[in-house]
């Protein structure tokens, strides 16, 4: 029997229902395919911005207070994230209530009001300012390394938007936006826990059936993957460390080396036998902690390493780190190391099957993206692969020729072009 169902109704909604009647809870997540790539470039943050104002009230719901409370009162905690691809709203719930929990979904998605704009502007624009130093300037590594990777593009601007744009954002521009992307065919709604077939697609029968909107338009594509020489971004600030993300280009989830490059981020950075923990900390002690992300979109994505270092400590962490990644290129991962590595990935596949969380994220999110994969899947998969398919992945993937880096701090000129030289010899 399956983990999950997918009912598609008439005008595109799609209902993912994952039953774990062991629970106790009911989780709902709405996806919306829509986020940061969406955006036109005069708006950049809008899809943030409005999933801020879908809170601010609904026609049955005048306030974010009585919203709030009215969630509350069905075991709710309402909540929501808007990424490069999706913006997905989520609650926990009483399974008794799951009747009332859709209709304050069906509220929000549908009948919003789009009152307190200036208000909420003023919150979001309080939310920017983290990104910003004293003097105005963007250190946020995050934000300054995917304009690196995909510049003049919307996958390369802050999801928060720029002060500039979230001005310029009036309530014209937000219903527009929600017109075009907010609409049946971009949502998907996935029900895990103490749940039931038959009852969630009656409730999504009532509450969503009869929404009608055009299809959403189509999304730009990700530039093609390149081969380039390193590029760096430095910016001063003063700060008592320095804070650095090297990155490598990845070309998307879809990639046939999407599992090796998840293991390769866990040899790196995942648990007390991690590659870059091990060395830069434990052995070196260069920094508090060193830790290897993925971000894997549909056509693009990139691996990054993040770390804070003291200015003295910069070129000799580089050099450590490069050294590192280029064991990885150079040496095949011993057998026991591997199957470490895998064995605490497949406890952790296991243990996310007790979380509706990570279930909804699974089948919901999998459903929205086009990227399904079921517990068996990943399962064979992973402990099919090799030595020579990891190294294989590592000589690919860390190159000088896919490779950006941001420095943020208190750094020198002499430590930049000692670093800079480091990085184009690599590889």
């Amino acid at each position: 029997m399956s983990d999950y169902t997918i009912d598609t109704f008439d005008n595109g909604v799609r209902l993912v229902t994952v039953p774990m009647p062991h629970l106790h809870t009911a989780e709902l997540v709405c996806y919306l395919a829509v986020g940061g790539r969406n955006e036109p470039p005069e708006f950049s943050g809008i899809s943030h911005f409005l999933e801020h104002m879908i809170f601010r009230g609904t026609a049955e719901y005048a306030t974010s207070t009585e919203l709030e409370r009215a969630f509350e009162a069905v075991g709710g905690a309402v909540n929501a994230s808007t990424d490069v691809e999706t913006t997905c709203f989520h609650s926990r719930l009483h399974p008794d209530y799951l009747a009332e929990g859709m209709a304050l979904f069906a509220s929000m998605l549908r009948r919003p009001l789009f009152r307190e704009i200036d208000t909420e502007r003023r919150i979001i624009l309080e939310e920017a300012r983290e990104d910003y130093n004293e003097q105005g300037v963007q250190i946020n590594p995050d934000n300054l390394m995917v304009g690196l990777l995909w510049p003049q593009h919307p996958l390369g601007r802050s999801l928060i938007g720029t002060t500039e744009s979230l001005k310029r954002i009036d309530q014209a521009a937000l219903e527009e936006y929600y017109r075009r992307w907010y609409v049946p065919e971009n949502l998907v709604i996935s029900a895990c826990g103490r749940v039931a077939r038959q009852q969630l697609l009656q409730l999504v029968e009532k509450e969503f059936a009869d929404w009608q909107a055009a299809a959403p338009p189509a999304v730009l594509p990700a530039p093609p993957l390149q081969q380039q020489p390193v590029e760096s971004c430095w910016v001063f600030d003063s700060d008592s460390q320095i804070s650095l993300q090297l990155a490598f280009r990845l070309p998307g989830r879809r990639d046939a080396r999407t599992l090796p490059l998840r293991l390769l981020r866990r040899l790196l950075s995942w648990g007390g036998g991690a590659r870059l923990s091990l060395r830069l900390r434990e052995e070196l002690g260069l920094t508090y902690a060193v830790e290897a992300n993925c971000s894997m979109l549909d056509d693009a994505g990139y691996l990054a390493i993040d770390l804070s270092v003291a200015p003295e400590n910069l070129q000799q962490a580089v050099v450590e780190l490069l050294k590192v990644l280029d064991e990885l290129r150079q040496q095949p991962v011993p057998p026991q190391e591997l199957a470490a590595v895998v064995r605490s990935y497949l406890f952790d596949l296991e243990f996310s099957r007790d979380q509706t969380e990570s279930m909804a994220v699974r089948y919901g999110w999998g459903t929205q993206v086009d990227y399904l994969r079921s517990f068996e899947q990943d399962c064979v998969e992973l402990q099919q692969l090799t030595v020579e398919q990891i190294q294989q992945a590592a000589v690919e993937i860390f190159s000088a020729m896919t490779m950006k880096l941001i420095v943020v701090g208190p750094w020198n000129a002499t430590d930049r072009s000692a670093v800079e030289l480091l990085l184009n010899r690599f590889g």
